[in-house]
C-alpha cells in the first residue's frame, strides 16, 4: 500500500490566501487520489542524489515577448541590423582600452539608436557611460529609459543601485540592488554585490541553501513511478498527479484555477512542509529549505517563498510579470526570510 511510504504525516488542512481562492490538497488527499485513480502509480525509495537544478542566468540584453500566448526570450544582439552591429562592436571595442573616450563611444550609441530606437541595451550602455564619468543624474535618465523599454534589464537596475550607493543613499541602494537581483535571480556576481551592499546596511543574505527536492517522477509503460528520499517523496507525489494525471488537472480546472504552475508548486511545497513537520523529530537531517518555509508560513509569505525560491530559480524571466505590490512583498520576503541562517555551522 502507498500509505506505508508516507509515514505518519499530520493531515491538517492548510489554506493560503491567493488572488483567487482555491483549495489546496493535503498529502493524505493526494495519496487517496493516487490509490483511486485509473492511472497506475508505483512509489519507491530514491537511491543516490538528484543533480541540482540548472539555474539559468539571464544575459544582459535579454528581453521577453509574448507571441500567440507563448513567452519567447530574445536578445538584442540577435536582432540588431548590420550597420548598427558594426557601430556596437566599435563602441564596445573602444571601452576595452585604458581611459576610454566616452564622448566618442556615446556617438556610436546614438547612431545605433537612430536605427534601433527600442534597443534597451543601448540605453543602459549610455547610462553606464555617464556613470563611469560620474555624471549620475544623466546616467539615471538613460537607465530609467532602458527599464521602461525592457522591464527585465537587470544591469540598468544594478547601475541605479550603484548610483544610490555612491550618493550615500543606502536605503535606496539596498532596495535597488534587491530589485536587480529579483530580475536576474541566479546571477552570481549580482548576488555578491547585493551581499556587500547589505553588509553596509547591517543586513544579511544567506545563500547556503536552496530548494532542491530529492525526487524523480517518470512514466514507465503504463505506470507513473515516484521515487523520493524522506520528505521529498511527498513532493514527488504532488508533481506526479499534477503532471501525469489528467483527472487531477480537471479537478483544479473546476476550482477556477488559472495559474496552474504557481498553484502546483505552492501546493507541493505546503504538502512537503506538512510531512516535514510530522517527521522532523524522527528524521534528524537538516532541511534548511523547510526551516525557511516555516518562517515564511509564520510571516504569511508562502506565495513569496514559492515565487522566489522555486519558480524564479527555474524561470528568471517570470519576474517580468510581477506587479508592483508583489515586487514589494518579495523585497520584504528577502529581508525577513533570507536574512536568517538555517544551516547548522
Amino acid at each position: 500500500m502507498l500509505k506505508s511510504y508516507i509515514y505518519s504525516c499530520c493531515f491538517c488542512i492548510l489554506f493560503v490566501q491567493m488572488q483567487a481562492q482555491v483549495r489546496l490538497s493535503t498529502p493524505l488527499e493526494i495519496l487517496n487520489f493516487m490509490e483511486a485513480s485509473p492511472t497506475q502509480y508505483e512509489v519507491e525509495q530514491l537511491f543516490g542524489d538528484i543533480e541540482k537544478r540548472d539555474r539559468p542566468v539571464l544575459p544582459h540584453g535579454a528581453f521577453v515577448e509574448v507571441i500567440d500566448g507563448i513567452e519567447h526570450t530574445f536578445e538584442h544582439k540577435d536582432m540588431i541590423g548590420c550597420k548598427a552591429e558594426k557601430w556596437q562592436l566599435k563602441a564596445r571595442e573602444m571601452l576595452s582600452v585604458e581611459n576610454p573616450n566616452h564622448t566618442k563611444i556615446r556617438k556610436f550609441y546614438a547612431k545605433i539608436l537612430k536605427q534601433e530606437p527600442n534597443n534597451a541595451q543601448v540605453y543602459t550602455w549610455l547610462g553606464e557611460s555617464h556613470y563611469e564619468e560620474g555624471n549620475y543624474e544623466e546616467a539615471k535618465e538613460w537607465l530609467d529609459k532602458a527599464i521602461r523599454l525592457n522591464n527585465i534589464d537587470y544591469l540598468a537596475r544594478w547601475l541605479l543601485a550603484e548610483i544610490h550607493f555612491k550618493n550615500e543613499e543606502l536605503d535606496s541602494a539596498v532596495r535597488a540592488i534587491t530589485i536587480a537581483h529579483i530580475y536576474n535571480r541566479n546571477n552570481p556576481r549580482l548576488l555578491i554585490r547585493l551581499k556587500e551592499i547589505y553588509k553596509e546596511k547591517g543586513l544579511n543574505y544567506y545563500q547556503n541553501w536552496g530548494f532542491d527536492p530529492q525526487y524523480d517522477v517518470y512514466q514507465e509503460k503504463n505506470t507513473v513511478v515516484v521515487a523520493g528520499d524522506g520528505i521529498w517523496l511527498t513532493y514527488g507525489m504532488y508533481k506526479a498527479v499534477w503532471n501525469f494525471d489528467p483527472d487531477y488537472r480537471y479537478i483544479k480546472e473546476q476550482q477556477a484555477t488559472t495559474d496552474y504552475l504557481f498553484q502546483e508548486e505552492m501546493e507541493a511545497a505546503i504538502g512537503t512542509y506538512m510531512t516535514y513537520s510530522s517527521l522532523k523529530q524522527q528524521d534528524k537531517r537538516g532541511f534548511p529549505s523547510m526551516s525557511a518555509f516555516e518562517v515564511a508560513l509564520d510571516q504569511e509569505m508562502v506565495e513569496e517563498y514559492t515565487m522566489y525560491e522555486i519558480l524564479s530559480v527555474d524561470r528568471p524571466t517570470i519576474a517580468n510579470y510581477l506587479t508592483e505590490d508583489f515586487l514589494e512583498r518579495l523585497i520584504s520576503y528577502i529581508h525577513k526570510v533570507r536574512g536568517q541562517n538555517y544551516v547548522d555551522n
